[in-house]
């Protein structure tokens, strides 16, 4: 809930100035209470793509139509790729790409691209205001609607503007990118920002993207429903959109098996903070299952997304639950009977009672879409059981509308419907229907959450806690490896002996700074200190990266800096000594800018082998939460091999293990940087040989036109 300066200032004459602060204050805590009104989803998944939920600790097969929300994480293998839909922005995973969701709530749209290949499309200026991406070397920020691409390869990112404008924020400066261009941006050994411009890559995952954005714009469904509706551009290749009397605009899914009912072929899944959430089995099965209100017109299932809302608000599962003690099933292993739970889409105009922690605002904007007049909202927020009993839910009366499983395929996550088709015609669901609505209707389902996911919640609060002021940080356990995942390579960052010995080859390579390009002092890297609380920096206006200078008429041009390659094999990153490095050097200048404290997960960042303070100041002035900053560890991929730790040294045998390894590193980037050196100076006299053959080789062609006619 928010208050204008106007309201807030008739407030204050109506009721005083101390009242008016403490009504302000319980808005503000109403608000934080509530869930976020916007979600992602995994709208398409090509090949082998992998998902990280904070809640279950691993990774584990992406599935079609998953929400996702801040702290998830997708990964694509090797010619895999995925979409991701929220609202009406798109974003498209190339294979080979790891993409973490740092925030998504109603104002904000923060991705982190840690390695691969990300394409990203704007449709309004609202989306704009609200996305950017980060990257170890700096984040992007969106100025306009339109496509963009974001690559990042070998330490280096990358930024395609196919159509629109973008803004580039890193250490100590800043770049504009316009339509058509595409810029690559590294970090130098003195910490500040390096780019180069080229012309954008045209591949086949520029082709992809292009083929879908086309697909996209011929969708009609959008003059029925928001286009910021997540999942509404399936609804026009899997259903047809019709007109009803008494509902308006209703879609009807084409192709729908015998017996078919919505929430009936699916599965549950706990996702934070809204607990029980479906996931439905059908490619269109997001935005009816999460929107609007389903409802039986000439003897078939429509869904009815009810009046127009610029942004409607998300609903894990818009159905009554039913159950208790009045309903147990037979269970065919073992015999017996088990404990039951039963659900059933609502109908138009039914009140949505969340089974969450809201607010009363929260309440009104998730029912407005059919429910304008809830005047039972306190009863809703303080005892939504009575107002379940109360509810005559009106398809009850229809069949199969009401599923029943046991309470152990909603609890391990199971597919729905073998489980539904089993009971669905048994004497104890028949009976069970029948009965009165106050008898068996529920406020919430009778399942509680999955014992790991109550673990890692608990581990979540505990982290919370220890990062507090004054407490002393307990260790995150480890989260065991997916089995599923065993023997692929470890994702994320390099080791540093590693990053030493690119940093040895950029120091000897390293491109001048124009002479014109103002200088920012850089200062040294805060010591590892307790976590803390981050405080907001105010933004500074940032230069550019410093580009090539000119170069003399007749001189063929400096080879670009580039960041190197992966050369060392996952076995040889972890095995790799950590070499003691000296710190980075300053430019001189008149006031440095204030030095912002570490974040509390600066410790994992220089686990990945990332800069610790890759994150600048919001240019936009929005603080990033408490919830986002303090993520877990993301366990990576487990390797091939399974090295045993070797036993620790003495000090004399330390140190020299770590100078024949930085010797080895250095001998090493004087070797790739020779070889690279001598690429550079092979492509550019093949540049001259054939800049020199062409005028002969357009002489031959004339000549050769001239004796044809």
């Amino acid at each position: 809930m928010k208050l204008s300066s106007g309201t807030f200032a008739r407030i204050t004459r109506c009721l005083g100035l101390s009242t008016a602060i403490a009504l302000c204050g319980a808005a503000a805590g109403n608000a934080w209470a509530d869930p976020p009104g916007r979600v992602g989803r995994i709208s398409d998944v090509i090949g082998q793509v992998w998902f990280y939920n904070p809640d279950a600790g691993e990774w584990i097969s992406a599935q079609r139509n998953r929400p996702l929300t801040s702290g998830d994480r997708l990964s694509t293998d090797a010619a895999a790729r995925a979409e991701v839909r929220i609202g009406s922005t798109t974003v498209r995973l190339d294979s080979g790409t790891e993409l973490e969701l740092r925030q998504i709530d109603d104002e904000h749209i923060s991705l982190e691209l840690h390695s691969g290949s990300v394409a990203a499309r704007l449709r309004d200026n609202e989306s704009v205001r609200e996305f950017e991406l980060i990257t170890a070397e700096g984040r992007f920020q969106t100025q306009r609607a339109g496509s963009y691409r974001f690559d990042r390869l070998d330490e280096a990112s990358h930024l395609t503007v196919w159509s629109g404008q973008a803004l580039y924020e890193g250490p100590g400066s800043a770049l504009t990118v316009n339509s058509g261009q595409r810029a690559e941006f590294w970090i130098a050994p003195d910490n500040r920002a390096q780019y180069s411009i080229t012309e954008p890559v045209r591949d086949e995952f520029a082709a992809w993207n292009q083929d879908r954005n086309r697909s996209d714009d011929r969708s009609a469904s959008t003059r029925y429903v928001s286009p910021e509706m997540t999942g509404v551009e399936d609804l026009d290749r899997y259903g047809r959109w019709e007109q009803a009397p008494e509902y308006g605009a209703v879609w009807f899914p084409s192709s729908v098996p015998m017996g078919w009912a919505p929430y009936g072929m699916g599965h549950w899944a706990w996702v934070s903070p809204w607990g029980w959430t479906w996931v439905d089995d059908a490619p269109w099965g997001f935005a009816p299952f999460h929107y609007g209100r389903w409802a039986m017109v000439r003897e078939r299932w429509c869904w009815v997304p009810g009046t127009y809302v610029r942004r409607p608000v998300y609903a894990p599962a818009l159905v009554a639950w039913v159950g208790g003690p009045h309903l147990s099933v037979s269970i065919s292993v073992g015999g017996g009977h088990a404990p039951a739970v039963g659900w059933l889409p609502l109908a138009p105009r039914e009140v949505f009672v969340p089974t969450y922690r809201v607010s009363p605002t929260y309440v009104r904007n998730v029912n407005i879409t059919h429910v304008t007049n809830i005047t039972n909202v306190t009863t809703i927020v303080n005892n939504p059981q009575t107002v379940v009993s109360q509810t005559d839910y009106r398809n009850r009366r229809f069949p199969h509308a009401v599923t029943v499983v046991p309470q152990s395929v909603m609890a391990n996550r199971q597919p729905v419907g073998p489980a539904a088709a089993q009971l669905r015609d048994t004497p104890e669901v028949r009976r069970f229907a029948q009965q009165p609505v106050h008898q068996v209707a529920l406020s919430a389902p009778p399942v509680s959450a999955p014992p790991v996911v109550a673990r890692r919640m608990q581990e979540q609060q505990q982290r919370i806690e220890a990062a507090k002021p004054g407490v002393a940080p307990a260790p995150a356990p480890a989260a065991p490896p997916s089995p599923s995942r065993a023997g692929n390579p470890p994702r994320g960052g390099f080791a540093p002996a590693e990053r030493r010995g690119r940093d040895a080859r950029d120091e000897a390579r390293s491109v001048p700074v124009a002479p014109n390009a103002p200088v920012r002092a850089t200062p040294p890297a805060a010591q590892a200190a307790p976590a803390q609380p981050a405080t907001v920096v105010a933004p500074q206006p940032q230069p550019q990266p410093a580009a090539r200078p000119p170069q003399a008429p007749g001189v063929p041009p400096a080879p670009v800096q580039t960041p190197p390659s992966r050369n060392m094999t996952p076995a040889q990153r972890q095995a790799a000594p950590v070499a003691p490095t000296a710190p980075a050097p300053q430019a001189p200048a008149a006031t440095p800018p204030a030095q912002r404290p570490a974040p509390p997960d600066a410790a994992a960042n220089e686990r990945r082998g990332r800069p610790r303070d890759v994150q600048p100041p919001d240019q936009r002035g929005r603080p990033q939460t408490e919830a986002v900053r303090q993520q877990p560890a993301v366990p990576p991929r487990p390797p091939e091999t399974a090295v045993a730790p070797a036993q620790r040294p003495n000090a004399q045998a330390q140190a020299a293990a770590q100078a024949q390894a930085a010797a080895q590193a250095a001998a090493q980037a004087a070797a790739q940087a020779a070889a690279a050196t001598a690429r550079e100076n092979a492509r550019a006299e093949e540049q001259k040989k054939r800049k020199a053959e062409e005028p002969n080789e357009r002489d031959q062609r004339r000549g050769g036109r001239q004796q044809a006619n």
